[in-house]
C-alpha cells in the first residue's frame, strides 16, 4: 500500500536539518523573496550557535488525519528545540504571520492553522501523515531520534506513595510515554491514572483540546497539568504553574494553543498500579439494559433476549455499579452484533503476576488488522461492493472487531497488567481513518437539579441508558445503508475544573458517548451523525430542561446543528460565562507576562477560535 493522501514525498524543502544544498539554497531564496524576506531573515535554527538548521517545508499541503481539514501553509516548520520554536514565532511576528502547532493531526474539527501561514509540526511529516504507521510496533523505539521536545524527565525524585511531577515535551507520544512509564523501577515506577486509548498522539495534541479517559473518579488530562511552558507573541519562553499561578491554570492547562506554542507540559502522575481486567461480551440487553419506556417490541429482534424481572434487576444493578464505581468504565457495541464488549475494571497496587498486554504478538496482530481494514476501505472495487452490499461489509467488520476483543469468563483468568498498558489496550488505531462525533452528557441526580446536587446524590442512569440505546436504534433505523461501520462507544468520566472543558460543572460525572464509521462512508456519514446528535441533544432532566450537553472539542461538531441552530451558536451560548472567564484570564496572563492579547489573537488564533473567543472584544 502506498503513501496515504497528504503523505506524498515532502517536497519542496528549504533545507533538511544539518544540510543546505545548492538547490535548496536557490529554492529557499525564491520562496523567501515571495514572502518578502531574504535568506538571512528566514533561516531558522534549532540552536543558538546556528549549527543545526531546522527542517522547513514550503507550500506543503496540510491534511488532518480524518481528512476533514485541508489547507496550504506557506511554511511547515519541524523544530526539535524550544529555541527553534522561539525563532519560528519571532519570524511570524516580524512578517505579521499566524502560527499554530500540530502533531499527529487527530482533531476532526477546524482547530489547525490558516492558509498561507505557518504550521509548527512537532513530528516529522512522514510520521505524522504516512499510513501504515509503525510507531505501535515492537522495536519502533530504536528508530526514534531523541530531542528536547520529545524528552521525558522527573522534575524531582519521586517519593514512595506520593504523586510525582513529570515534564514531557509536546512531541512526546503516548507510545513513548507508555514505554517510559513501564520501564521505571521501584519508587520511580509511575503512571497517569487516565489517558486516551490511542498511542499515536502527542501530548501537545491531547492537552490542547482537553482530552479525557474513563472512570467517574477521573477528570481530564488537562486537569493533571501542573506546569505549562510556551513561547509567547514576542518569541519569549514563559511558564505558568499551579505553584506560582494557581488562578491561571484553569485556562492555561486547556487553552487550544491560544497562549502561544506550547513546548513542555509538567504532569501529575501516580505511583504505578496494575489493572485487573475482566472484559466480557454480554448480550446487548444485559450489558446496558433498555431504559424505562423502551418496550421489547421497539428493540430490534436480533437483540431481544428473554429476561425475567430478577435478571433485569440484576443487569441494572451491575451496570450502575460499573458506571458509578469502577476505576475504568467503558462499553463498545459493534454495529449489528448481538453482544456488547464491557471493558470495566479496577486497579491494584499489587503487581504480582502482571504481564505485558497486549503481548508483542498481540500488537503485531492488531497492527495487521488495522492495516487490512484501511486497505479494504481504500480499494475502489471494494468501495463499490460496500455500496451494493452495505449490510455485508458492516457486519463483517463488526464481527471481526468483536471477535478480536478478549472475553474473560472466570475472574481467576483476569488480565493483570501495568496501568499504561491497560489504558492503551488497542494499538495501531492510527492505521484506520475514521469519522467520529462525540458528546459529553452531564449525569443527572434522581431527584432535583444538577445545580443543587451533592457529590453523593443518587444518579439517574436512565438518561445514560437512553443515550446508549438511541445510538443502537439509530443504526437499525438506517440499516439500508449502514452508515455506521465502526463502534458505538461509551465511557463514564468525571468532572473537570478546566474553564473550557465540556465536562466542567458535571458534578456527578459525565457520559462520554460517540459513534464512528470508516472514512469512506463520508457521503452517508454527515446526515447520520446529525440524526444521532439530534437524539443526544434532545435529552432532558427531570424538570423538563435540555441537558447542557456539549461536543468533544476535537471531534466533528463545527458543521452540525442543535435544534435547528448552527452548533457554533450553541457553543457560544453554552459556554457564555466560561468564554468571558477565559478571555479575562488570558488578559491577566498577558498583563503579568508582558505580551498583548490582541497580538496573541492575530498570532495564534484561527477563524474558529476568533468566532468563539474574540468576536465581542475586537
Amino acid at each position: 500500500m502506498g503513501p496515504s493522501l497528504g503523505a506524498r514525498e515532502e517536497l519542496p524543502i528549504l533545507y533538511e536539518e544539518g544540510e543546505h544544498s545548492h538547490f535548496g539554497e536557490r529554492l529557499f531564496s525564491a520562496i523567501a523573496k515571495a514572502i518578502g524576506c531574504d535568506d538571512e531573515d528566514v533561516a531558522l535554527y534549532n540552536d543558538e550557535s546556528q549549527k543545526v538548521k531546522m527542517t522547513v517545508h514550503v507550500d506543503e499541503d496540510f491534511k488532518n488525519w480524518g481528512l476533514t481539514v485541508e489547507n496550504k501553509p506557506s511554511l511547515t516548520c519541524i523544530p526539535s528545540t524550544s529555541y527553534g520554536i522561539q525563532q519560528i514565532v519571532r519570524l511570524a511576528k516580524t512578517k505579521n504571520m499566524n502560527v499554530r502547532a500540530s502533531g499527529y493531526r487527530h482533531s476532526w474539527s477546524p482547530v489547525f492553522g490558516k492558509n498561507g501561514q505557518i504550521i509548527v509540526s512537532t513530528l516529522g511529516l512522514r510520521q505524522a501523515t504516512l499510513l501504515p504507521n509503525t510507531e505501535s510496533l515492537p522495536g519502533s523505539q530504536f528508530f526514534v531520534r531523541g530531542t528536547e521536545l520529545n524528552s521525558i524527565n522527573f522534575v524531582r525524585e519521586p517519593q514512595k506513595g506520593q504523586k510525582r511531577l513529570v515534564r514531557v515535551g509536546t512531541a512526546v507520544t503516548n507510545q513513548m510515554f507508555r514505554r517510559w512509564c513501564n520501564e521505571q523501577k521501584l519508587e520511580a515506577a509511575s503512571t497517569l491514572p487516565l489517558n486516551v486509548i490511542m498511542v499515536e498522539i502527542t501530548f501537545g495534541g491531547s492537552n490542547a483540546p482537553i482530552c479525557h479517559g474513563a472512570g467517574r473518579m477521573h477528570p481530564t488530562l488537562s486537569d493533571l497539568v501542573h506546569t505549562i511552558e510556551y513561547v509567547d507573541t514576542n518569541g519569549d519562553m514563559q511558564a505558568i504553574s499551579k505553584d506560582k499561578d494557581p488562578s491561571f491554570m484553569s485556562v492555561a492547562s486547556g487553552c487550544f494553543g491560544l497562549l502561544g506554542i506550547v513546548t513542555h507540559i509538567t504532569l501529575e502522575l501516580d505511583p504505578m498500579s496494575y489493572a485487573v481486567m475482566i472484559p466480557k461480551k454480554l448480550p446487548v440487553m444485559e450489558a446496558i439494559p433498555p431504559p424505562p419506556g423502551l418496550s421489547d417490541e421497539e428493540i430490534p429482534e436480533a437483540l431481544r433476549i428473554k429476561m425475567s424481572p430478577e435478571q433485569r434487576a440484576e443487569a441494572q444493578t451491575n451496570f450502575e455499579k460499573h458506571a458509578a464505581n469502577d476505576f475504568y468504565a467503558e462499553w463498545f457495541w459493534f454495529p449489528y452484533t448481538s453482544k456488547v464488549w464491557v471493558n470495566c475494571w479496577n486497579n491494584t497496587d499489587d503487581g504480582t503476576g502482571a504481564e505485558e498486554y497486549p503481548s508483542k504478538v498481540g500488537v503485531l496482530v492488531q497492527w495487521a488488522e488495522t492495516v487490512a481494514i484501511q486497505i479494504i476501505q481504500d480499494s475502489e472495487a471494494l468501495f463499490k461492493l460496500q455500496n451494493i452490499f452495505p449490510w455485508t461489509q458492516a457486519t463483517l467488520v463488526s464481527k471481526l472487531g468483536l471477535y478480536a476483543m478478549p472475553d474473560i469468563a472466570n475472574p481467576k483468568d483476569a488480565i493483570k497488567t501495568q496501568l499504561p498498558d491497560a489504558l492503551h489496550f488497542r494499538r495501531a488505531i492510527q492505521n484506520v481513518r475514521v469519522r467520529d462525533i462525540e458528546v459529553e452528557i452531564p449525569l443527572q441526580p434522581k431527584v432535583g437539579s444538577l445545580k443543587d446536587a451533592g457529590p453523593s446524590d443518587p444518579i439517574d442512569w436512565s438518561l445514560v441508558q437512553r443515550a446508549w440505546w438511541d445510538g443502537i436504534l439509530a443504526a437499525y433505523k438506517h440499516i439500508d445503508t449502514c452508515p455506521q461501520r465502526m463502534p458505538l462507544e461509551m465511557r463514564i468520566t468525571g468532572n473537570s475544573n478546566v474553564t473550557m472543558a465540556p465536562f466542567r460543572g458535571h458534578k456527578l460525572g459525565t457520559c462520554s458517548i460517540e459513534v464512528l464509521t470508516l472514512h469512506n462512508m463520508e457521503a452517508e456519514w454527515t446526515p447520520y451523525a446529525q440524526y444521532v446528535l439530534d437524539k443526544w441533544m434532545d435529552l432532558k432532566d427531570s424538570q423538563g430542561r435540555y441537558l447542557d450537553t456539549r461536543p468533544h472539542w476535537a471531534k466533528e461538531w463545527s458543521k452540525m446543528t442543535v435544534r435547528g441552530r448552527p452548533m457554533i451558536e450553541y457553543i457560544k451560548e453554552s459556554y457564555r460565562d466560561a468564554i468571558v472567564e477565559f478571555r479575562e484570564t488570558m488578559g491577566r496572563i498577558a498583563a503579568k507576562q508582558g505580551w498583548d492579547l490582541e497580538e496573541a489573537r492575530q498570532r495564534f488564533s484561527n477563524e474558529l477560535f476568533d468566532e468563539i473567543f474574540f468576536t465581542y472584544c475586537r
